[in-house]
């Protein structure tokens, strides 16, 4: 084991002892949670893009453009994603990378920015892997002691469940795509607790496309959080009207499932790569790894089948359109960011369109003097 490498160890197991002991909120008790559909009925949905937040080294200069450009953009929400680090999927050990996070108050500056933008905002924790096995991904963990795994990550949550109510965040994701935990009911229904002892805002988790059906704790949430990287297609190049019409049968199955669940539904992660045949395998950004005019053109229809589909379908609670970054856009990058492509064409026309629907129903709902 090389040098660096036992810094960096040294470092997550510091993190993680700090995580397991850190203070309470300031207030004199747990914060009481208001019913699940209670909350549901406030407000109005979530149209937004994500962030992805990775460094505590001035995340204000980095992302604080960033954030005014989603408003720009006409978003209403803005999904803060952030992520905690195991070493490999055996490992019971779950850790805060404290040069990959910002500090609380570096948080409380860059919510600031969302909501002088006029942005509401959704936290979203996941997990990573600093050395995985292969190809390994955090939907595959087992841990040797399941256990010590939930303990650690319910000190994970509880940090920015914190972090969530000190900034009033609209909504936090409790999880994304775990998919080898979410048979520990139990656990999950304990986790849940924990965070509402912290945090009062909406809870919503966000379940594999594959997979949503398999969580047997949504009636703990407030928010059917699930991605969308669905098949589309059998071969690249797929027409706007194929893409719906294979939209439709997977539509239905969701909402027939949703109605037993009776949750809004959180599209947490709605995105295409601009490659070639990025309708046929959405989870998989390293497809083609080329950008042409025709994979722009191909995430582009993936995008209006979409907006197509889903747009006027009351079952869904929200939308974050996966991701708006730093780094790449325009025409010589192939990935999932719209930024710069004829994708962000479509999405900024369809974020306005979004805003003028939802003046025009709070102006209906106003009482008639």
């Amino acid at each position: 084991m090389n040098a660096v490498r036992v810094i960096v160890l040294l470092i997550a197991v510091a993190t993680c002892v700090w995580l397991s002991h850190s203070a309470p909120p300031t207030d004199s008790g747990p914060r009481p949670a208001a019913p699940a559909h209670a909350k549901q009925a406030a407000g109005k949905q979530f149209y937004g893009l994500a962030i992805q937040i990775d460094t505590s080294d001035d995340p204000v200069q980095r992302f604080g453009p960033l954030i005014d450009e989603v408003a720009e953009l006409g978003a209403d929400t803005l999904t803060l994603g952030t992520a905690g680090y195991m070493e490999n999927g055996a490992s019971g050990v779950i850790y805060v990378d404290q040069r990959k996070t910002p500090t609380p108050k570096q948080w409380r500056e860059l919510f600031a920015i969302a909501r002088r933008s006029g942005l509401r905002v959704i936290l979203m924790p996941i997990v990573l892997f600093s050395e995985p096995r292969g190809s390994e991904w955090r939907g595959q963990i087992q841990p040797a002691s399941w256990d010590q795994w939930f303990e650690q990550y319910r000190a994970f949550l509880s940090h920015f469940a914190d972090i969530a109510a000190e900034n009033d965040a609209e909504a936090m994701l409790i999880g994304s795509e775990l998919v080898s935990t979410e048979k520990f009911t139990d656990e999950w229904i304990e986790t849940i607790e924990r965070v509402r002892q912290r945090y009062d805002g909406l809870l919503g988790y966000s379940a594999n496309w594959d997979h949503y059906h398999k969580v047997q704790f949504w009636d703990k949430l407030d928010l059917i959080g699930m991605t969308t990287y669905h098949k589309l297609s059998d071969k690249p190049g797929p027409t706007v009207q194929q893409l719906v019409d294979n939209w439709l049968p997977i539509k239905q199955e969701i909402l027939a499932w949703q109605a037993t669940v009776d949750r809004p539904i959180l599209f947490t992660e709605v995105g295409w790569c601009s490659q070639e045949g990025c309708s046929v395998e959405p989870w998989n950004y390293y497809h083609k790894q080329t950008a042409t005019p025709a994979g722009m053109e191909e995430q582009r229809n993936c995008y209006e089948a979409f907006i197509r589909v889903w747009q006027d379908e009351p079952a869904v609670g929200g939308v974050t359109w996966w991701e708006w970054t730093s780094y790449g856009g325009g025409p010589d990058c192939y990935n999932y960011t719209p930024r710069g492509k004829p994708a962000e064409k479509l999405l900024r026309q369809w974020f306005h369109a979004q805003r003028q629907r939802s003046i025009q129903k709070r102006l209906a709902e106003q009482p008639v003097p």
